[in-house]
């Protein structure tokens, strides 16, 4: 992962062929100290992706080998217990050009991903909420 410019509280950050795309920005989220953000946008492509749904009560879970093409890529980081946590929501498409998305669990780099992400000051923090849901407050 490269650091490409910082301007303007926004960062775009550059995500290289073969890292563990989820890992890596949350390494970025402890070496810089970075609390809370609000993942603006991303683009690139992913394979090996485990995504899912939440139905209220848990992730129902798929995961998709091939690498495919990020349609959109969104989300924020918080602490939760004590760590950076990242949130991501992705959609992408497949060979066959068809789109599908969920909660981006993991993922890695298949060519590269751009992302632009903008620091906030500290202060989001996720509470457990019952299950496997844990909800951001302040």
């Amino acid at each position: 992962m490269k650091e490409l410019k910082r301007e303007n509280n926004i960062v775009v950050l550059r995500f290289d062929k073969g890292e563990d795309f989820m890992e890596s920005l949350s390494r970025w989220c402890v070496e810089t100290d970075t609390q809370s953000a609000a993942i603006l946008c991303g683009i690139g492509m992913l394979e090996n992706m485990e995504i899912g749904r939440y139905n209220g009560k848990e992730y129902t879970r798929i995961t998709e080998s091939e690498s495919c093409e990020i349609l959109s890529l969104q989300g924020s980081v918080s602490m939760k217990e004590g760590k950076p946590f990242v949130h991501l929501h992705v959609s992408f498409a497949n060979h066959d050009f068809h789109a599908i998305g969920g909660h981006l669990f993991s993922g890695t780099v298949s060519m590269t991903i751009e992302l632009v992400i903008t620091p906030l000051s500290a202060g989001l923090v996720r509470k457990p909420m019952g299950g496997v849901f844990w909800q951001m407050d302040n």
